[in-house]
């Protein structure tokens, strides 16, 4: 078998970085470890997890499906920033359900903080990507890495190492430009220590 040119390893270290750190997959890490935390039974955390992987990943994923099925988007990895409203506006909707279906179900305080935290960021880059390509990746994982930072062990804050990765990888596959992916991350940390100052976790 060829070997792989060193342009070649690049292509598919880029491809699989942007898969890994999907923001429909990130979050879902994310409030594993937040729930396993917080959740007081093996119920309880299957629960809970379920809850926000159906309204936060599979609802959203399905929406776009249908959005492209219908040729409302062009395509399912939702490239052009003029055709991520409507999905987002649905995944906000999502979230909100989400969340409120958590609260009726009695779950911790800090998992509904941190769905308030997504909602929150969500709207921020919703309002911003018609006008201009924000980086949803990058944005999404630095929300999560503040998330894991403040409410599961603070040893985690190694993880923004990861964030250089992530930005080179959907620059070099042209996806955003540096400032896009640099912008993502400033006013992820932003919006979540503003939010988790004013409104902070219920203990």
């Amino acid at each position: 078998m060829k070997p792989k040119t060193f342009s070649e390893i690049r292509d598919c270290v880029a491809l699989g970085t942007s898969i890994v750190f999907s923001p429909f997959i990130v979050p879902i890490v994310t409030a594993i470890f937040v729930i396993h935390k917080h959740a007081e039974t093996g119920r309880e955390l299957l629960h809970w997890l379920v809850v926000v992987s159906i309204f936060v990943t599979v609802l959203p994923i399905f929406i776009i499906i249908v959005l492209h099925r219908f040729s409302r988007v062009s395509n399912i990895h939702l490239h052009s920033k003029e055709e991520r409203l409507i999905p987002l506006c649905f995944t906000m909707v999502s979230m909100i359900v989400g969340t409120l279906v958590l609260y009726k179900m009695g779950a911790n305080n800090s998992i509904i903080w941190v769905c308030q935290v997504f909602i929150v960021n969500s709207v921020v880059f919703s309002i911003i990507t018609p006008l201009w390509k924000i980086s949803f990746h990058t944005s999404v994982a630095t929300g999560c890495i503040m998330v894991l930072t403040l409410l599961v062990n603070l040893n985690l804050v190694w993880l923004f190492l990861l964030l250089p990765l992530i930005a080179w990888a959907r620059v070099y596959r042209d996806r955003h430009t540096t400032l896009q992916t640099v912008a993502g991350t400033l006013l992820a940390i932003v919006n979540t220590m503003i939010f988790f100052f004013v409104l902070p976790p219920a203990v």
